[in-house]
C-alpha cells in the first residue's frame, strides 16, 4: 500500500452554496477530508472517477454507496458494494435504504465517514449599520489591501424587508461583512479585489435573492481599481445601482469661500496657456473640478479632455492605454491601436492620482512631455502630439521623490505651475449649497423630481459642523443616503451618519502644500501667503523644522531653503524641561 496521501475530492456536483449545514468527514487510508454536501439530490460515493464523491481507497467499490438528501432528512443505500456499508455497526443489505443524521457513523469498507454539521453555520451572521460598515472599511481601506470589493444592493418585492437579511446570511461567508445601508438596501464588504470575481460574488447575492422572489439592483466597486479611499468605494457602487454613469462625487463647481474665489483666479490665468499644472489637494476636495475648468476656459476648450486614472490601470496595461500599441506587439493585440495620448491632440491630458505611476511608465511619460511625441509599444516609430498636460494627486509628490517613488525629473516637468484645493473643511461657507444641490440630485434620481428636499436647520448645523475628512465626495455620499432615509420627507438630523461624525479624531487631517513659492505665480499676495503658512506652521509645531515640513507636506530641506529665500530667520527648537538655557 503506497504511503502517499489519499485524496476526497467532489466531481459532477454543483458547488455547494455557504447557506450548506451539513459537511462528511471521511477517513481514507491515514488521510481525513472534509466536504460540504448540496442543498438536496443524491452523492454516489466511491472510488470511481464518476462518482459525485471520489474517495481514492482501494477497499471501496467504483459505485459503493449513495446518500440521498431531501425535505425528510438523509438517507444511505449500499449500491451492491465489495467490501460491504455499516451503519451504527450494522451491516446493510445490497439497495436497502436507511436513515442517517449528523454523529452517525459509516463504515464503507475500511473507509470510516461521519455525517457532521458544519460549526461556522451555527452562529448566525448579523446584519450591520452603516456606521459600522464604513468604520470597518475605513480600516481595510488604511491598511491598503488588494483584496477589497464593496457591493450595494437595492432589493424589492413582496416580503423583501424579512426575507433579504435570511437570504444574505444564507449566502455569506466566513470574512464577508453585511449591513443596512437604507431600507431594502444594502451593503456588503467582500474579502476580493478582483473585479471578475467581485462580480461573479455579487451574482451569487442577486441569485440568492432571486430564489426567495425579490427583484436586485446592484453595484460593484474594487479596491484599488475604483478608488482607494470608503468614499470613492460606496460612491461608485451607489451610481452602478442608480444605473447612472459613474461621478467623481465632487458635484458641481460651488465657489462661495474667499479661498476657492481666489483659486479660480489663479484657474483663469493659467488656463490661457499651455504650460503644465499640477493640482494638489485631499481626496475628493475637488481637484478634477479645478483641472476641468482649466481645460474649459483654455483656448483648447473644443478640443478632447482625456481623463486617465492611473491607478485604475496595472502596469502591463497602462503604457499600452497611454502610448497605444501596433498589431502583435503583445498577446492578443489583434490590431493597431492608437493610445490616450494621441487621442487629445489639441487637447488636454488629465493625469488623475499621477503619484501612483510606476517608476518604468514614469520614465516614458518624462520621454514624452520632452519630446512631445508618443511611441507606441511594439513601434520604433515617433508620433507627434499636441496636448497640454494636467496632473492631479493628493500626495506630496516631493515626499516620494525624496523617497525614491517619484522621478525629480518628472515632478518639476509636471509641476510649472501648483494650484491647490483647500479641504472642505476650510471651506464651510460652501457646505449648505452643496448639500442642497445634492439633495435635489438624489431625490431627482428617486423619482421625487417634483418635490424640494429641504434639510433641517438642526442638519443643515451638524453638516456645516463635521469636518468631512473623505470631503466633497463624503459629503455627497451622507446627504444621498439621509435623502433615501428621509423617505420623501426633510432631512433631519436622525438621517444623518451620527456615529461617524462624533467620533474622535486621532490625528488632524493634513491639506497638500504647493512644491514652491511661484505655485502661485501671475496671482498677487502668492509669496505673502506662502510665507505665512510657513510661519503658522513653525508656531503649531513650537520650532521643529522636520514637523513643521511635514505638516506643509515638503521636505525639510526645501523648508530651509524657503525660509532663506523669505528672509525668515531658522528657528531654535525649544529646550526641553530642565535642559540647561542655550548659551
Amino acid at each position: 500500500m503506497s504511503d502517499e496521501p489519499k485524496t476526497v475530492e467532489l466531481t459532477g456536483l454543483a458547488a455547494p452554496g455557504p447557506g450548506d449545514r451539513l459537511g462528511l468527514l471521511a477517513f481514507a487510508e491515514g488521510a481525513a477530508s472534509t466536504f460540504p454536501l448540496p442543498r438536496a439530490g443524491e452523492v454516489v460515493i466511491g472510488r470511481s472517477r464518476e462518482a459525485d464523491l471520489f474517495i481514492d481507497a482501494s477497499s471501496l467499490s467504483r459505485r459503493h454507496a449513495v446518500l440521498d438528501i431531501g425535505e425528510g432528512g438523509l438517507r444511505l443505500k449500499d449500491l451492491g458494494s465489495s467490501n460491504g456499508t455499516k451503519v451504527r455497526d450494522r451491516a446493510l443489505t445490497p439497495n436497502e435504504w436507511v436513515a442517517v443524521g449528523p454523529g452517525d457513523s459509516i463504515e464503507l469498507g475500511d473507509v470510516l465517514v461521519v455525517i457532521q454539521r458544519n460549526p461556522r453555520q451555527q452562529r448566525a451572521r448579523r446584519l450591520w449599520s452603516h456606521g459600522y460598515f464604513e468604520g470597518r472599511l475605513e480600516d481595510e481601506c488604511a491598511r491598503g489591501t488588494a483584496s477589497l470589493s464593496v457591493v450595494r444592493l437595492r432589493v424589492s418585492g413582496e416580503g423583501a424587508a424579512e426575507l433579504a437579511p435570511i437570504a444574505l446570511g444564507q449566502e455569506l461567508r466566513p470574512g464577508e461583512c453585511a449591513a443596512a445601508y437604507a431600507p431594502l438596501d444594502y451593503e456588503l464588504l467582500l474579502s476580493t479585489g478582483d473585479p471578475e470575481r467581485a462580480a461573479a460574488r455579487a451574482d451569487e447575492f442577486v441569485a440568492t435573492l432571486e430564489d426567495v422572489g425579490l427583484v436586485t439592483r446592484v453595484g460593484v466597486a474594487c479596491f484599488p481599481r475604483d478608488g482607494r479611499d470608503p468614499e470613492q468605494l460606496i460612491a461608485r457602487a451607489c451610481a452602478e445601482v442608480r444605473g447612472t454613469q459613474e461621478e467623481s462625487g465632487e458635484g458641481a463647481p460651488v465657489i462661495a469661500d474667499p479661498a476657492m474665489v481666489q483659486l479660480y483666479r489663479l484657474v483663469d490665468k493659467v488656463a490661457a496657456g499651455s504650460i503644465n499644472v499640477l493640482v494638489l489637494g485631499e481626496t475628493g476636495a475637488g481637484k478634477e473640478l479645478v483641472a476641468e475648468a482649466v481645460h474649459r476656459r483654455s483656448p483648447r476648450a473644443q478640443r478632447p479632455l482625456v481623463r486617465i486614472n492611473c491607478a485604475a490601470l496595472s502596469e502591463s496595461l497602462l503604457e499600452s492605454e497611454l502610448f497605444g500599441h501596433e498589431r502583435g506587439a503583445f498577446t492578443g493585440a489583434m490590431e493597431a491601436k492608437p493610445g490616450l495620448l494621441e487621442s487629445a491632440s489639441g487637447g488636454t491630458v488629465l493625469l488623475d492620482e499621477v503619484g501612483e505611476l510606476p517608476l518604468s511608465t514614469q520614465a516614458k511619460l518624462l520621454r514624452v512631455l520632452e519630446e512631445r511625441a508618443v511611441r507606441r509599444v511594439g513601434s520604433l516609430k515617433l508620433r507627434p502630439i499636441d496636448a497640454r498636460f494636467v496632473a492631479a494627486t493628493n500626495r506630496s509628490l516631493e515626499a516620494e521623490v525624496e523617497a525614491g517613488r517619484f522621478r525629480k525629473d518628472l515632478y518639476y516637468r509636471l509641476a510649472a505651475v501648483a494650484l491647490v484645493v483647500p479641504p472642505l473643511r476650510e471651506r464651510r461657507a460652501e457646505i449648505a449649497p452643496l448639500a442642497t444641490a445634492f439633495a435635489r440630485t438624489a431625490a431627482r434620481q428617486l423619482g421625487r423630481a417634483g418635490s424640494e428636499v429641504r434639510i433641517s436647520p438642526a442638519a443643515m448645523k451638524r453638516l456645516e459642523e463635521y469636518a468631512w475628512p473623505g470631503n466633497i465626495r463624503e459629503l455627497r455620499n451622507a446627504v444621498e443616503r439621509a435623502v433615501l432615509l428621509a423617505g420623501g420627507g426633510p432631512v433631519d438630523v436622525e438621517h444623518l451618519p451620527l456615529e461617524k461624525m462624533s467620533a474622535v479624531w486621532l490625528a488632524p487631517p493634513i491639506q497638500a502644500q504647493p512644491p514652491a513659492p511661484a505655485a502661485e505665480e501671475g496671482g498677487g499676495g502668492g509669496e505673502a501667503a506662502e510665507k505665512q503658512r510657513i510661519v503658522e506652521a513653525l508656531q503649531r509645531c513650537a520650532g521643529n523644522q522636520t514637523q513643521a515640513a511635514r505638516l506643509l507636506g515638503i521636505s525639510r530641506r526645501t523648508l530651509l531653503y524657503r525660509l532663506d529665500a523669505f528672509g525668515l530667520p531658522r528657528p531654535q527648537k525649544r529646550p526641553r524641561p530642565g535642559s540647561p538655557e542655550p548659551q
